[in-house]
């Protein structure tokens, strides 16, 4: 399980990981982003190897990292003890039933991110770079999406995906924003995006059914 570390640990540790090399270049991206945190006041946990959680996973400090797969047989959810932000590193790849980001949350996966139902991106000033492929039923990444390597294979969904540079042909999913609202139980906005991020996190944090 997680180990808590010093927030120079995790930086050391990062550096030193094995790493592909489109993971490092998406990382360099956002050093002066990553270095801005006053580390004083953060905490930071690390994974060494695979890990099989049976049950919902929070993100269990501000700074977490895997060094292995990550796998999840319910939410992994990146609402932790802070208001907002954290940053989860995985060297390898993130299978679970829900993955849940969070207002300001940095993720970075070397690998793919299959989740059997739900990615809830799209939160403010938030991102998603995953060097593999993103696999789900349901993706909400409105305005904000993910950055993929490797595609974005998607049934419904209300917003896209792109490359790992934020640019490249967008990914939409098979099902748009009109057969989503059809098919889901959360009742869609009347106004701008048809689904907003954090009422579908919470949806799902309380055990309600997404889908008719």
């Amino acid at each position: 399980m997680f180990r808590e570390i010093a927030c120079e640990d995790f930086d050391r540790l990062l550096a030193a990981a094995p790493a592909s090399a489109a993971f490092d270049a998406v990382l360099a991206r956002y050093d002066d982003y990553l270095a801005a945190f006053d580390r004083r006041y953060l905490d930071a946990a690390v994974q060494e190897g695979d890990l099989h959680h049976t049950q919902n996973l929070r993100a269990p400090a501000f700074f977490t990292l895997v060094l292995g797969d990550l796998s999840v047989d319910g939410i992994l959810d990146l609402r932790g003890a802070y208001d907002r932000g954290g940053v989860l590193t995985v060297i390898g790849s993130v299978r679970c039933t829900h993955f849940i980001s969070d207002i300001d949350a940095q993720v970075f996966i070397d690998g793919d991110l299959d989740a059997t139902e739900a990615v809830i991106a799209g939160f403010e000033d938030s991102s998603l770079n995953i060097v593999g492929a993103l696999r789900a039923r349901l993706f909400i990444g409105n305005d904000i999406g993910a950055n993929v390597g490797d595609g974005a294979f998607v049934d419904f969904g209300d917003g896209y995906c792109t490359g790992l540079e934020g640019i490249g042909p967008v990914i939409r999913p098979r099902h748009g924003r009109l057969e989503t609202v059809a098919a889901l139980v959360p009742v869609a906005q009347n106004e701008g995006y048809a689904f907003d991020a954090d009422d579908i996190g919470n949806w799902i944090r309380a055990g309600k059914p997404l889908f008719k």
